[in-house]
């Protein structure tokens, strides 16, 4: 099977698995943030949902202060925003063609000293599924009312056929 995490209903609706996936692909709302996030895999662990043979991707929004809003990037590593002041946080390498990184926070972030992209739910995913794969929508530049205004329908066209092609 094919998990595609996404954190919201407005993203999930966004996503238009084709016809030859439906029963190969499937949509889980994993809420916002690392927390929501982890609550919702812990879940579905508990449940028995996962084999050993199924594939992980995450596909949503992201800020960015690197890229303009509405590209559609393949992340190659995640990353903390904030390191752990105890220990060395890990960074993940998900796609080794690509040079993005993506930085993940529990808050929106609105300004950092990386150069990137930045969501709030990778990090956690990618800790747990570490073959896990990516694809942000830059939605704004680290501003959330430009967040909230968004329209990206060619985005998320360009992110469905990215998506489905690594299904493939």
């Amino acid at each position: 099977m094919n998990y595609i995490f996404i954190a919201e209903e407005l993203e999930a609706k966004e996503v238009k698995i084709p016809k030859k996936l439906e029963s190969k692909a499937k949509i889980i709302i994993t809420g916002f943030g690392e927390y929501a996030t982890l609550r919702t895999i812990i879940k579905l662990f508990k449940k028995g949902v996962f084999k050993e043979d199924d594939k992980f991707f995450n596909v949503g929004y992201c800020g960015a202060n690197a890229f303009d809003v509405g590209e559609v990037v393949v992340v190659g590593k995640s990353g903390r925003e904030r390191p752990s002041n105890f220990a060395k946080d890990r960074t993940y390498t998900l796609d080794k063609k690509s040079k993005v990184k993506c930085y993940t926070s529990s808050d929106f972030v609105e300004k950092s000293n990386h150069k990137g992209i930045f969501d709030m739910e990778l990090y956690i995913l990618a800790t747990i599924f570490p073959k896990i794969k990516s694809i942000k929508i830059v939605s704004d530049n680290l501003n959330y009312k430009q967040y909230k205004k968004v329209n990206l329908k060619k985005s998320w066209q360009r992110a469905n056929k990215m998506l489905f092609a690594l299904m493939d």
